[in-house]
């Protein structure tokens, strides 16, 4: 495979992944959106954070492999596997780091919230990402 045809692929497989998620029940869209919200207001905190840092690279890298795996294996519930992968170890960083986080400033006390808030949003979105790959490979569809 070519590099024009592997963008060309890649491509495809961005549009095939967005028609599925226009069509996924509207309670999966709103947390999408929540988990973005979350997600992408690691920027607040990544000059100085190592955890943000973490998230915000883990984030774009996982929209990646989530678009390769789909490519690959079909657009569906099993491309759900980037995420497991890629986030259940980012969950276990936050877990472990959360104990010593500073708590005296504003900004510390911030930040302490915001790493307690995307930690259990990794951990709820790692349970239903589970499950994706679950029910893919038991029931035998993408």
């Amino acid at each position: 495979m070519s590099w024009a045809e592997f963008l060309a692929r890649y491509q495809a497989t961005e549009a095939d992944v967005k028609a599925y998620v226009e069509h996924l029940p509207v309670w999966v869209n709103v947390w999408r959106g929540w988990m973005f919200f979350i997600f992408t207001a690691s920027v607040v905190f990544v000059f100085w954070k190592r955890e943000a840092r973490w998230l915000a690279l883990t984030m774009v890298v996982s929209l990646i492999a989530y678009n390769l795996v789909a490519m690959f294996s079909g657009v569906g519930r099993f491309p759900s596997l980037a995420f497991v992968l890629l986030w259940s170890p980012l969950a276990l960083l936050f877990a472990r780091g959360r104990t010593h986080l500073s708590r005296t400033g504003r900004f510390d006390r911030a930040y302490a919230s915001w790493v307690d808030t995307a930690l259990a949003t990794l951990v709820v979105s790692v349970a239903f990402d589970v499950y994706n790959v679950a029910y893919s490979l038991f029931m035998g569809v993408p």
